[in-house]
């Protein structure tokens, strides 16, 4: 498999699953950006799992972890 045909997923089997920052800040935006829409966290957790079919659990796990941290 070359690299460029590799998704978010198969980088993540192979790299073992840590975030890199490119998606670490995406969630941070993330974050952000629910945070002035009112949302909650589960209703932000939610959304992820309902409209994005990548997002995973340790992506759940981060933004729950930084979510008080994010003004």
């Amino acid at each position: 498999m070359k690299a460029e045909k590799l998704t978010l997923s198969d980088l993540e089997k192979v790299s073992g699953g840590t975030l890199d920052t490119i998606t670490t800040e995406y969630l941070n935006e993330v974050i952000y950006r629910a945070k002035r829409a009112d949302k909650t966290l589960e209703q932000c957790i939610h959304d992820f799992y309902l409209y994005n079919k990548d997002f995973n659990k340790e992506q759940e796990d981060y933004i729950r972890a930084h979510w008080d941290q994010i003004a």
